[in-house]
């Protein structure tokens, strides 16, 4: 007998819209999907008690299975007749990636945005980023006169990842390459203005000097704008603007203008993302993440909600994630040499796959003679990773790939960070000098790390050793205010990888290698550690800043020409800012709004502006110098600066560590910002009163020291130079530097000219001005070494904050201020 179970009810059964028994209900899920893990069903529940709130954010470890998640909430929603539903990945890649683990759990997908299914609210709609936010998205663009494609649910996957991907979209680059008239009508267009505030900088954008990065002042923008758009609009169909014109014209005159040498970058201060229509329009938006601590930058760059992104959708506890062990050997030991990691790299890489992230081409060179594969754009990478989650392949080096890629399981078992992340435009080259060390720039560089830590651990399952080479990383794990800033399993992680490593303390690295080795064999008391360190881990309950809300409000009121009210708006946000730096900052787009209502105002603001942070714009009137001298002798200020700057023993040996890793001569010329900051700062390690002239008034030396006795060194910077040679034009720089320091001090004051270039050799017509002396490579080299001996010997007695025993230790290792000139440097030949 058959039974016809057709018959039985009355009509076809309720389509389940709890994404947990949605799950249950699926009829063709593969094998690995028999149920959800139990942080999943805890956020989808959240979820749905609070789904009719438009943005919300849902945060899971790497590795907890998001992208399940958020396909359950896209199904649920077209259950509940709230499509249609698109899902956004970060990039390609991952939009595959999300695909087939949709047909896998037996849902419908396509990747046809025209497709009937999609509108219909029959599949979901998987796409990467890319497609969606562009200016010729087939979704439309607000007010371009095409048809906006409706969305009910948006999910949008990695939103740390998205959130740079959005950023990049909203850019307009203007290559010299390939625009080389219409690049040189704009350069000269602002070559006044951008010569007012800083000669030097104007003239290397004018001479090919890569580290040259000059912002437009907002008030030469607006005045030039019509002449700006013009001259842009003609390009529109261009390959490269066409994609991004359209989403920034609406919003030119408060744009950000930053020049390069080879490249104009226009960009508004956040992204107006309503210009997608489909975004902006969707019923329900939801942000998935892992490593995002501060949410703040979904207010600011997604106009989400403050109010409902800031309570967050979490599982109860942060713990559930595979274990890692986190070390940074020259931490443990700073007698181990890179090299020597490298060697212990690819002894493990023989039974492991050994994964070595790396920022740039230089650092991959470094481990050509043991990578099997190197990879660098995203196709190379994507056959690297398919090999690695295939088989044993050994060690292989990814360049500047932090997130985006899953190495579960074998795939990933050491994985390596060689370096940090590195800033390439112009408008994140100028970001980092404006905000240098400030909080928003320290928890962007803390959340690329913790992606790129997350890559080999996948789920609960897997098992991962970290390992951090270099100063900068090493101090963003040693450091408490900055480990605070990880999110909860991984800060629990490095607390508890800091005890292991506080047992192996000047061990050799035959030693680490050792317990590297328990953990990949995978040591009953390490499984068990590791697992009890997450036990009490669990998220913050809210991570919004004061500061995002109005930031936003301020830009979307300047957006549509409310410039009143973008003033009040703004001025919020500066008062809500804790940082002096980011408030300098702040307070230069709160000047570019005033602009459009009372200029005389706008320059007040500059002026205030620059007493908390000396980098931004300068205003109109230009800043006259500020003099320096010495406060109190040379140890006392010493003392005194060491011990406001490191709590302990451990900070203060990293601090050095990186300080004088920034002070190295590198062939880029985009670090030599970077080793100018750091020249000031040594300056107040050794107990000098320290400034940078040239970028607090556009003019005069990069930095100078007041070294006491009314005698001061007047320091240029030529770190970057790659010529055996110093040319006439860099020591004319310095003669004009020593006229500054004559027209700024009086005559009872003496200078020293002094250059930093890797050789001491002038070119055949160069005349350096009476006196000069030469900080070479070589010269530099024990500098740092006098630094570093003397530093240690204070750590190792606990006496940097004593100016007794400072002053006795640089008395002993020559770094008085007598004569230190000559002791560490030569005269030009």
């Amino acid at each position: 007998m058959v039974i016809d179970f057709s018959t039985f009810g009355s009509g076809p059964a309720p389509t389940p819209t709890d994404p947990r028994v949605l799950f249950d209900a699926l009829p063709g899920r593969a094998a690995q999907y028999e149920f959800l893990r139990d942080p999943q069903g805890q956020v989808l529940q959240a979820w749905y008690d609070r789904r009719s709130e438009k943005d919300l954010v849902v945060k899971l470890n790497t590795g907890g299975g998001k992208t399940v998640v958020g396909l359950l909430i896209c199904q649920s929603s077209l259950n509940e007749g709230e499509g249609p539903a698109l899902y956004l990945a970060p990039d390609p890649f991952l939009a595959s990636q999300a695909m087939e683990q949709a047909v896998e759990l037996g849902l419908e997908v396509t990747d046809d945005p025209q497709s009937g299914r999609f509108a219909s609210g029959e599949a979901i709609c998987v796409l990467s980023l890319h497609r969606f936010v562009n200016g010729k998205s087939v979704f439309g663009l607000q007010g371009d006169g095409r048809p906006v494609v409706d969305v009910g649910t948006l999910v949008v996957d990695d939103a740390h990842a998205a959130l740079a991907t959005v950023r990049e979209k909203f850019t307009l680059k203007l290559t010299r390459s390939q625009h080389e008239k219409e690049f040189g009508e704009l350069l000269d267009l602002f070559a006044e203005d951008l010569s007012q505030q800083s000669e030097m900088t104007y003239l290397g954008l004018t001479t090919n000097d890569y580290s040259a990065v000059a912002p437009v002042p907002f008030w030469a923008w607006t005045r030039r704008i019509t002449d700006v758009g013009a001259i842009l609009n003609k390009l529109r169909g261009d390959d490269g603007l066409q994609w991004s014109w359209p989403l920034i014209k609406d919003v030119l005159p408060i744009c950000r203008a930053v020049f390069t040498s080879d490249t104009l970058e226009v960009q508004p201060p956040y992204p107006p993302i309503n210009k997608i229509a489909s975004f902006a329009r969707a019923r329900r938006r939801v942000h998935l993440t892992a490593t995002l601590a501060d949410d703040s930058v979904l207010v600011t760059d997604f106009a989400a909600d403050p109010d409902t992104v800031g309570t967050a959708i979490t599982p109860t506890t942060a713990g559930y994630l595979g274990d890692r062990l986190i070390l940074a050997p020259q931490d443990i030991n700073p007698s181990i040499k890179e090299a020597a990691v490298r060697e212990m790299a690819a002894k493990l890489s023989e039974r492991v796959n050994v994964v070595v992230l790396v920022p740039s081409h230089r650092r991959a060179k470094m481990w050509e003679q043991h990578a099997q594969i190197t990879a660098s754009d995203s196709e190379q990478i994507g056959a690297a990773v398919d090999a690695l989650r295939k088989r044993h392949v050994g060690l292989v080096v990814l360049v500047n790939k932090y997130d985006g890629i899953d190495l579960p399981r074998t795939a990933c078992e050491v994985l390596i960070l060689d370096g940090l992340p590195q800033s390439y435009g112009g408008q994140t080259r100028r970001e980092a000098v404006v905000l240098g060390d400030s909080d928003e720039m320290v928890n962007r560089q803390l959340q690329r790390i913790e992606q790129g830590m997350g890559r080999g651990v996948r789920s609960v399952n897997d098992h991962c050793v970290v390992l951090l080479m270099g100063a900068h990383l090493s101090q963003l794990i040693t450091t408490p205010k900055y480990r605070s800033r990880f999110s909860p399993a991984t800060r629990a992680q490095i607390e508890f990888s800091r005890k292991v490593a506080a047992t192996l303390t000047g061990q050799p690295l035959e030693k680490i290698e050792g317990v590297i080795a328990q953990v990949l064999g995978r040591d009953p008391g390490w499984v068990a550690a590791a697992r009890g360190a997450l036990a009490e881990a669990t998220y913050p309950t809210r991570t919004i800043s004061a500061v995002a809300a109005p930031a936003r409000r301020a830009f979307d009121q300047a957006s549509l020409g409310q410039y009143a009210q973008a003033v009040t708006h703004m001025s919020t946000a500066v008062a809500a800012a804790k940082d002096p730096t980011e408030r300098g900052f702040l307070q230069e787009q709160l000047a570019a709004y005033q602009h459009f209502t009372d200029e005389p105002k706008a320059q007040q603001t500059l002026v205030k502006a620059l007493a908390h942070n000396p980098a931004v714009l300068r205003p109109i009137e230009g800043v006259k110098p500020t003099r320096i001298k010495p406060t109190d002798t040379q140890a006392v200020l010493a003392a005194g600066f060491l011990a406001n700057t490191y709590a302990d023993r451990n900070e203060l040996l990293v601090g050095i560590d990186v300080l004088l890793d920034e002070l190295t001569y590198h062939p880029s010329q985009k670090k030599v910002p970077v080793f100018e900051r750091a020249l000031e700062r040594l300056g107040h390690h050794l107990g000098f009163e320290a400034q940078r002239p040239e970028r607090a008034t556009g003019t005069g030396p990069d930095v100078l020291w007041a070294i006491g006795d009314l005698k001061y060194l007047v320091l240029e910077a030529k770190s970057g130079a790659t010529t055996d040679k110093i040319w006439r034009s860099d020591v004319a720089q310095l003669a004009h530097s020593m006229s500054w320091f004559q027209q700024t001090y009086d005559q009872s004051c003496s200078a020293t000219p002094v250059m930093l270039h890797r050789v001491n050799t002038l070119e055949y017509n160069a005349a350096a001005p009476p006196g000069t002396r030469i900080i070479t490579s070589a010269t530099m080299a024990q500098l740092s070494e006098a630094v570093r001996k003397a530093t240690l010997a204070l750590a190792d007695a606990g006496s940097w904050s004593d100016p007794k025993a400072v002053a006795e230790q640089y008395g002993a290792h020559r770094l008085l201020a007598q004569g230190l000139a000559q002791r560490f440097s030569v005269t030009p030949r």
